[in-house]
């Protein structure tokens, strides 16, 4: 079903700006981490979240919350120790990790479908979690950008095409 979603999405145009449902991303956010923090604690790590609030955009809400899902979930499979999530006014939004981080000749590929790093063949997954991300922001009018975290991966999606004006 990921792989039918992520066709779907690629081949539908972009939400147009400034129409469509308003979401709350600052309250989508706050949920999301409330119960990725009981997620972190039982898997040993530390998750560290920063939301501005009152942040709203045009968008899907079920889409954005796969997204930011499958970012906290890989940061959680294939990071290190502490988690990061922020939500900053733009909106933008930015999940974050201490683990071994994605060399920055990879960080195109790890976008496409099926795509995983030698180091992640053995752990569970389809590598279909970044391309759904992808999908999803572009939608939006974005674009995920993976950089270095010092340590670890940073992935970055400026969703500020799609913010409310108030």
């Amino acid at each position: 079903t990921a792989l039918l979603r992520i066709a779907q999405l690629e081949a539908g145009p972009p939400l147009p700006p400034q129409e469509g449902p308003v979401v709350d991303l600052s309250a989508l956010v706050t949920t999301l981490a409330d119960a990725y923090a009981v997620v972190a604690e039982e898997a040993g790590k530390r998750l560290e979240v920063q939301i501005a609030p009152d942040q709203r955009l045009h968008g899907d809400a079920a889409l954005l919350r796969q997204m930011l899902t499958n970012l906290m979930d890989n940061a959680l499979t294939h990071g290190g120790q502490t988690l990061r999530v922020r939500l900053r006014a733009g909106p933008g939004l930015e999940v974050a990790d201490d683990g071994p981080g994605i060399p920055a000749e990879e960080r195109a590929r790890v976008l496409r479908r099926f795509y995983r790093l030698d180091r992640s063949r053995g752990t569970p997954g389809s590598g279909l979690g970044l391309a759904l991300v992808a999908a999803v922001a572009k939608l939006h009018g974005a674009a995920p950008v993976l950089s270095d975290a010092a340590p670890g991966l940073r992935v970055t999606v400026d969703l500020s095409d799609a913010q409310t004006k108030s």
